[in-house]
């Protein structure tokens, strides 16, 4: 059952990822307004702090990537108060970078169920736009923050580079699938997601729980009714068997 319903899961995913690439990745209109972009970003920002079938450090570079630039968004937001023009063409940049993050995430999830010879040139492909749209809102933000720039965190592969490999001990206790989040053990998104996993596969015991004895208790029932026909039809047949007998005896005393 839990097969069937990841597989069905990974069909949605592909279905998703072509009908985005087919409609071009523009669900949204440009925003109009400081207030419109701002909700795109915040629409893109679900989908980038939600649960997927597997859990990867590159999400949590995205969601890392998002905190920090939103922070950077709002100061330049601030610091450009009396300009609204200027406002909106960053509230617009911040729309798109949110963008940006979701379809990389989605690449990467993409990626994973692509068994595919193409897989990893389909992954350069369609990570090639978002990543350099990512890349160019962090310069000009950069560029208008200065020292008061938050920096993005440092990434997988950094992190592996200055940390090194994950001790032995530590890669048996998490295991080959999840010795990554050795690298991430003070980030807060890391433990955020690890409490939505839990609460997830809980939730999932439960629903699975109460399916189980929802259908021992209709088989239960379906036993009962079957038990209490089946007393029925045996009366029903003894009784015609002794109105029979009976009507013999009768025949028989005459």
């Amino acid at each position: 059952m839990e097969t069937i319903i990841w597989l069905a899961i990974i069909g949605v995913i592909i279905w998703y990822y072509h009908s985005r690439k087919k409609s071009g990745g523009e669900p949204l209109d440009v925003p109009a307004t400081i207030k419109r972009a701002e909700a795109c970003a915040y629409y893109w920002k679900k989908d980038i702090f939600q649960l997927v079938h597997f859990d990867s450090p590159h999400f949590i570079d995205r969601q890392n990537d998002f905190d920090a630039m939103e922070i950077n968004y709002l100061r330049l937001k601030q610091r450009f108060s009396n300009e609204p023009n200027k406002v909106l063409e960053l509230a617009r940049d911040w729309c798109k970078y949110a963008e940006a993050l979701h379809s990389l995430k989605f690449a990467r999830v993409y990626f994973d169920v692509d068994m595919s010879e193409q897989a990893f040139e389909r992954l350069e492909e369609t990570s090639k736009e978002p990543w350099i749209i990512k890349e160019e809102v962090e310069k000009k933000f950069k560029s208008l923050l200065g020292a008061d720039f938050q920096e993005i965190p440092p990434d997988y592969f950094k992190r592996m580079e200055t940390m090194g490999e994950v001790p032995k001990e530590i890669k048996d206790r998490l295991g080959m699938v999840r010795d990554w989040q050795y690298y991430y053990r003070d980030d807060k998104n890391l433990w955020e997601m690890n409490k939505k996993r839990a609460k997830w596969e809980e939730e999932w015991k439960a629903k699975q729980e109460k399916e189980k004895q929802e259908k021992e208790k209709a088989e239960a029932s379906a036993k009962k009714g079957e038990s209490i026909g089946n007393k029925f039809w045996k009366w029903l047949m003894q009784d015609s068997e002794d109105k029979k007998q009976g009507k013999t005896t009768q025949s028989e005393k005459k």
